[in-house]
């Protein structure tokens, strides 16, 4: 009897090949994979996972001076993922506008300097615009922190010394003129490059020693002169550099804030839609969950099976061994039932008590048979003593589980799925425990009689008129 399977009362063997060890992605509709709850699945827009880690380092770092924020690789990785958006946005808009402004500059630099208006045009209509859009293709999509960094000294070095050679061809006063306005496209550049400190620092140096060369060999001033001139801008160009360090500080603090913030959300969703004993997505997960496959076009209505399983004689291994010994014994159940459902295509949830409910998606009736086996199978075999039932009173002596199986239809809903599912496993419990039912009526054809048998469970949004079970 224990090794039976029935279906409208005729029983068919079915051999049990063993259990697969594999992680259930119950959570899968829910951003949360597996059964472990030390991984917590941000939104898209948020960036990557927090991960018990992220949040530990999290906290650490907030409770720090902000000036002494400093980024594990781990942390970085998230941070740079979460502001990549923000500061591709940034960047690339920049790079349009002042490629723009240099094609503009074009005649106007023929009013500075009209004797140099050809180098103008091809240095500042030409080369100028081009740099700036291999810039925009390098920012088009992620890149490492060095590919970031040295795009933007290697993009506004050269255009600092092609604006140099602008201004040699002008010359007499319009030479300082031209390097002024590089000067200030070279500061605004730092502060709009969100990158790691040391590349802005480095832009930093490279831009003084190229204002420093031009500057040395300026017909117009002196050797002491060009010093002079070079440090003034260093130590300008110096303090943006530092005011950039800081900013780059308070927006690390902020993206810390909104981690913990996110995370503590996360674990709020998680005791919200997880079962705390088993990890297992809970009851008001199921609602959602059923739904959103019941409404999955890709999925046939007849390819969609619900399982009700409980846990037989629970009650009494719970007063003769006492709870702690139950939910160590819900525990194990949880885990092998996860272990060998299909994983990719199962979900598993506790559904309240020693009460679970299994969805199927994908499946035929042999297959939902066949799954539906193995695990009762696989629960027998884990013998479990239940010291509240013996053998001589035609129990089993260890525990065991029941479980009823209905198959969707598409003129039914989840709710009298789930009416029918509940049904077999009444009828399992009745015949005996230990066994698989398959419904054969219609999904929605429980009589009011049978449910009222049965009793009927609290409302619920989705799954209100699903009758409870007892062991």
């Amino acid at each position: 009897m224990g090794n039976s399977l029935r279906e409208n009362s005729e029983i068919t063997a079915i051999k049990f090949p063993g259990k697969r060890q594999a992680l259930h992605q119950t959570g899968r509709f829910l951003g949360l994979a597996g059964t472990s709850s030390n991984v917590f699945a941000l939104s898209p827009a948020a960036g990557p996972a927090v991960t018990e880690g992220l949040a530990a380092e999290t906290e650490r770092l907030l409770s720090g001076r902000t000036r002494d924020i400093r980024f594990s690789p781990q942390m970085l990785a998230a941070y740079r993922s979460k502001t990549w958006r923000q500061r591709s946005t940034i960047a690339r808009s920049w790079m349009i506008w002042v490629g723009l402004i240099a094609i503009v500059f074009v005649p106007v630099s023929y009013l500075m300097a009209p004797n140099s208006f050809l180098p103008a045009a091809a240095i500042s209509g030409l080369a100028v615009p081009a740099l700036h859009a291999l810039g925009y293709l390098v920012w088009r999509k992620p890149r490492s922190a060095a590919v970031e960094g040295l795009s933007l000294v290697l993009l506004m070095s050269s255009v600092m010394i092609a604006y140099g050679f602008l201004a040699v061809a002008a010359g007499g006063r319009d030479y300082e003129r031209f390097m002024s306005c590089i000067v200030y496209v070279n500061t605004i550049a730092i502060v709009v490059f969100h990158v790691e400190y040391v590349w802005s620092l480095l832009l930093m140096v490279s831009s003084t020693a190229i204002f420093l060369g031009f500057e040395i060999f300026n017909p117009a001033i002196d050797l002491k002169e060009a010093i002079g001139t070079s440090v003034f801008y260093a130590m300008a160009i110096f303090a943006v550099t530092n005011a950039r360090k800081t900013q780059l500080i308070l927006s690390q603090k902020t993206f810390l804030m909104s981690l913990r913030d996110q995370y503590r959300r996360d674990q709020l969703e998680i005791l919200a839609t997880r079962d705390p004993l088993t990890g297992l997505a809970n009851r008001r997960s199921a609602a959602d969950l059923i739904q959103q496959v019941w409404n999955d076009r890709s999925i046939a209505r007849e390819a969609i099976a619900l399982v009700m399983a409980d846990i037989d004689s629970f009650k009494r291994l719970n007063d003769t061994a006492g709870h702690a010994a139950g939910d160590l014994c819900i525990q194990a159940v949880a885990a092998t039932i996860v272990q060998t459902v299909r994983a990719e295509h199962d979900l598993v949830f506790r559904y309240g008590g020693e009460e679970f409910l299994i969805v199927l998606t994908r499946t035929s009736p042999d297959m939902a048979l066949e799954v539906t086996e193995r695990i009762r199978c696989a629960v027998e075999a884990l013998a479990i003593v239940n010291p509240g039932t013996h053998k001589a009173d035609g129990s089993h002596g260890v525990v065991t589980i029941s479980l009823g199986i209905a198959l969707g239809r598409d003129d039914a809903t989840p709710e009298q799925v789930a009416k029918s599912a509940d049904a077999a496993l009444y009828d399992a419990k009745r015949s005996g425990r230990n066994m698989v039912f398959m419904s054969s009526a219609p999904a929605g054809a429980i009589s009011e009689m049978d449910a009222g048998t049965m009793g009927q469970s609290a409302p619920h949004p989705v799954l209100k008129d699903i009758p409870r079970m007892i062991a």
